[in-house]
């Protein structure tokens, strides 16, 4: 008599491609902004940082670069006026939120006369949503809550205006790029590096948990007393499923109740050969699709070393990456930040501040510049300083490269560089009738 057989294959968290959304369709009057779920946006990006230690370093590292040393006006009168206004921890932290979330925002607060503004600080974008338009398309307001996951707390959210929306003494200057398919929100720049960085992390799961539970290998599972029922069949692969796969479970042990020794389940060890070179790959893939989504010209900058740098020596690579780093990368955002301020310092009763970011620039280039050029480190620092000092801002963008005493003994590519877009516009939208 021929014994019937039963094979299944069962298929194992079948992830989708992140889908980001603004939920304009949406029964409140806020605009949740989502990537697996309706609103949790905020909070992926929150994990991909947590969970991957390139993206975590990429991340802070150019947003230190972003901030440099700091945020000052050319006008000795208004700097101090600045550093008053505006304390350099909260554009610190602006700058960590645009590079992490792709937004950021500042609480504007005015004088009672709402003719002057007296105070900005830094305010959580995560915790910020964007209220439904109606018929002004423009942004008016911003609701503010600490947990959007809950809804007790979410009753007690708060309404704050946009930024010149109104006559209250307190509104949110929100600061993002523009991004095709969205309207309320923007994205980070790395936003396609997303699921590389949830993959980073889930290596770094597999690894820690074969480590604790001592490389155990993969294994085919075989029960010999029958066939049961579908139903009980995929009770028992549920079972098995959630008991034995995921990173979380690598490694897990099995152990087995038998009446009849004919009867017990039978293990078939599946070796994979060469595993550790797989997820080196995997590894190593990962890494670079990262840095790529960040647009790191050299890992070193960030204390980051891979095999195949691309150059004869590392002051070579540090040098050349840093240009290209500051003028591709570094600027736009610094850009987008002090068009940003000066926009609402003017409003605000402060014209012709004359903002710039004081620059990060490594202490080996500077040390080897200096040492070409014969002249001192702070000299050299001066220069790349003044060289790169609000580019949105001065008269001559195509003039604008990274310091010309560190790049002075390399050839000059013919680039000529556009003024990036305003952040603010003195006429956002136009409508027409009919």
């Amino acid at each position: 008599m021929k014994q019937e057989q039963k094979f299944s294959i069962v298929n194992v968290n079948n992830n989708q491609l992140p889908l980001i959304t603004e939920d304009t369709k949406t029964r409140y009057n806020w605009i949740p902004f989502g990537v697996y779920g309706q609103d949790d946006f905020f909070d992926a990006v929150t994990v991909t940082y947590n969970v991957s230690t390139t993206n975590s370093a990429c991340i802070e590292g150019i947003a230190d670069l972003i901030f440099g040393k700091g945020l000052y006006s050319k006008n000795e009168v208004y700097d101090k006026i600045l550093q008053k206004i505006i304390p350099q921890e909260e554009t610190k932290r602006v700058t960590f939120d645009l590079k992490l979330y792709g937004n950021a925002a500042y609480q504007v607060y005015w004088n009672d006369e709402h003719t002057k503004i007296v105070k900005m600080f830094h305010i959580p974008v995560q915790y910020l949503r964007a209220e439904k338009i109606g018929s002004n398309p423009k942004v008016e307001n911003y609701f503010y809550c600490t947990d959007w996951n809950d809804q007790r707390k979410i009753k007690d959210k708060k309404r704050i205006p946009a930024f010149e929306t109104s006559n209250e003494k307190y509104e949110i200057l929100y600061i993002k790029n523009y991004s095709p398919g969205l309207y309320y929100y923007s994205l980070p720049d790395w936003v396609a590096a997303m699921q590389f960085a949830m993959s980073e992390g889930e290596i770094s799961n597999l690894h820690i948990n074969n480590i604790t539970n001592g490389f155990l290998p993969a294994v085919m599972l075989n029960f010999n007393n029958g066939i049961p029922a579908p139903e009980e069949r995929e009770t028992i692969e549920d079972l098995v499923q959630a008991k034995f796969t995921g990173t979380d479970n690598a490694g897990r042990f099995m152990l087995s109740f038998n009446d009849d020794p004919a009867t017990k389940p039978t293990i078939d060890v599946i070796n994979i050969e060469n595993l550790h070179e797989k997820y080196q790959y995997v590894a190593d893939y990962t890494q670079d699709r990262i840095l790529v989504a960040h647009r790191v010209t050299s890992p070193l900058l960030f204390g980051i070393r891979t095999a195949n740098n691309g150059f004869s020596s590392q002051s070579e690579e540090m040098k050349t990456a840093f240009s290209i780093m500051q003028t591709m990368t570094i600027s736009p955002f610094q850009n987008l930040i002090l068009n940003s301020l000066d926009y609402a310092l003017s409003s605000g009763g402060y014209d012709e501040m004359e903002l710039f970011f004081e620059q990060l620039t490594p202490l080996v280039i500077l040390s080897q510049t200096a040492e070409e050029t014969g002249k001192s480190v702070a000299q050299v620092e001066d220069e790349t300083n003044k060289s790169l000092e609000n580019p949105a801002t001065q008269e001559a963008p195509q003039d604008q490269s990274t310091s010309d005493a560190i790049l002075e003994s390399e050839p000059k590519p013919n680039v000529s560089f556009v003024r990036t877009s305003q952040a603010f516009f003195n006429k956002e939208y136009e409508t027409y009738n009919d």
